[in-house]
């Protein structure tokens, strides 16, 4: 695993070991979709409501959303992470827009019936000493009807299409069409895990390998939890540009072992921040091409939304 970040901590103090970490960089989904610490060690790291980077307060961390999954009378029933891709558009995994249990990093037609309402919080930090750092867009948080989300019927991604824009958020991850070559580098993944805290935000780069990329999926031993479900895959690209690449969505099947279960009597993801054993295998996302940023822009335009920004050239070179 990647242990860097320790090495640097100890050498230039903790602003240069966040640093890189940026530029590197509920139990409720109990099914094989759900994720690994991928061993020999837990290295994922809470990103806070801070002045410096990185901060749930900053870019890009402001725009990866809790995920708050309602019933109709507004009880929280689960949670999962999402990427606010444009002011109105939520980036997530399928399963956490509804009940379905997607094949595992393939592609397989799978539907199934959408929760209630979702309320979607970006750049939320419970563990914020005020509520304007734990709700920390404009408004606070929005919640958006089941009939405004929508889902690829053959990969495990959806977006919500929300109600109205959050306002003051002006900048976003780009998505790119990037050749499997360029993909297998360093890539990173934050969001909202089942193991810690609810609402705390934590995240892990490590470097993928151009044999994990295929045509719709990447992947790789970034430690993740339940709860990641729907988080963002992305990498620092040139002039400090984060390119969102994929999107989490599963990780290491049962048989590999116990994934994120930190409470050994119950044999579930408590909230404890508790330790979770590692285990070894590789978690997966479904990879951004062609034909998911189209499908994307085909449910903005649906909504009359805004969409999310493109990196145009390769868009222009790749998808037609």
């Amino acid at each position: 695993m990647w242990t860097a970040y320790d090495t640097l901590l100890e050498a230039d103090g903790a602003d240069s070991a966040d640093l890189m970490l940026d530029e590197m960089v509920d139990g409720f989904f109990g099914d094989d979709l759900d994720y690994s610490v991928i061993g020999p060690t837990d290295d994922r790291f809470q990103i806070r409501a801070r002045p410096n980077r990185p901060s749930t307060l900053l870019f890009p961390f402001n725009t990866i959303c809790l995920l708050e999954i309602l019933d109709a009378a507004g009880n929280v029933i689960g949670t999962g992470s999402g990427t606010l891709i444009a002011p109105q558009v939520v980036l997530t995994a399928k399963h956490v827009l509804m009940n379905v249990n997607p094949p595992r990093c393939t592609v397989g037609n799978s539907v199934g019936t959408r929760f209630a309402q979702i309320r979607v919080t970006p750049g939320a930090d419970f563990s914020a000493p005020s509520l304007r750092q734990r709700r920390p867009a404009s408004p606070g948080s929005i919640t958006a009807p089941s009939a405004r989300f929508r889902v690829d019927p053959n990969l495990d991604y959806g977006a919500i299409i929300l109600p109205r824009p959050f306002a003051g958020l002006r900048q976003f991850m780009m998505l790119q069409p990037r050749g499997a070559q360029n993909t297998a580098t360093l890539l990173t993944i934050a969001g909202y895990p089942c193991d810690k805290p609810l609402g705390t935000m934590w995240g892990h780069s490590n470097r993928i390998a151009l044999n994990n990329v295929t045509a719709t999926h990447l992947s790789y031993t970034i430690d993740t939890c339940p709860g990641h479900s729907g988080s963002p895959i992305w990498l620092l690209g040139n002039n400090n540009i984060r390119l969102l690449l994929g999107v989490h969505t599963s990780g290491v099947p049962t048989t590999a072992g116990r994934r994120c279960e930190n409470d050994p009597l119950l044999r579930n993801c408590r909230r404890t921040g508790a330790p979770v054993t590692p285990i070894a295998g590789l978690n997966c996302g479904v990879r951004v091409t062609c034909a998911v940023i189209n499908r994307i822009l085909g449910w903005c335009r649906e909504f009359g939304a805004t969409g999310p920004v493109l990196d145009q050239r390769q868009y222009r070179l790749k998808c037609r």
